[in-house]
């Protein structure tokens, strides 16, 4: 059986940004409300451990499941087969030639603006303004 020891130890991902007041809020992707405030970026990362330490006995105890991060070995090759309509081919096609850009230059601008908004969209969350809660106090709210 994995032990809090185990889930510690475990390389999670911590994402901090500041919020409006100017504090730093940090908090774990892979482990819902899993979030804390600091004056400073160490103030919040060490915030940061001990709620984690926190959620994870509080799961433990209430026989909950715990994510685990999903560790990528292998980066992908960046390169694959996509199939589109004639007409998006096409209007893609005098996009590009309307921009000066080949049609890859295009589609990859396009692709990665999609993915920054929708990735800046599920960023925003709420973070609870107190340090140190339990997940269960966080479920609450």
């Amino acid at each position: 059986m994995k032990d809090a020891k185990y889930y510690l130890s475990l390389p999670y991902t911590a994402v901090m940004r500041r919020d409006e007041e100017g504090d730093y809020v940090a908090r774990i992707d892979e482990l819902p409300g899993c979030a804390t405030h600091g004056k400073s970026p160490k103030e919040a990362l060490e915030n940061l451990e001990e709620v984690k330490r926190v959620w994870i006995e509080d799961c433990l105890r209430q026989g909950d499941r715990i994510p685990e991060p999903v560790i990528e070995d292998v980066m992908p090759s960046g390169k694959w087969l996509q199939r589109v309509p004639k007409t998006l081919h096409r209007n893609l096609i005098r996009l590009a030639q309307r921009e000066n850009v080949s049609l890859n230059q295009l589609v990859t601008s396009v692709l990665s603006e999609a993915s920054g908004a929708r990735k800046a969209k599920a960023a925003v969350r709420p973070a609870p303004r107190q340090t140190g809660l339990s997940r269960r106090t966080l479920k609450r709210r």
